[in-house]
């Protein structure tokens, strides 16, 4: 992450729980993101597919809603 892109926000400006909501959102929909010893992984070529079909699907959701 950009040194400059990763910035503290006020607090009450709302900006951290969008991200804690995207967060939320895809541990809910990827068990990989939950613990190891749910479901893991047994490449690191799987675990980046398996974490974009689940980003890919929640995007598709969101902008078809």
């Amino acid at each position: 992450m950009l040194a400059h892109a990763h910035l503290p926000s006020a607090k009450g400006s709302g900006r951290t729980s969008t991200v804690e909501a995207l967060n939320w959102s895809l541990r809910h929909r990827c068990g990989v993101l939950v613990r190891k010893s749910c479901s893991f992984s047994e490449s690191l070529t799987l675990h980046h597919a398996r974490i974009k079909i689940c980003i890919d699907n929640h995007n598709k959701q969101i902008t078809t809603v």
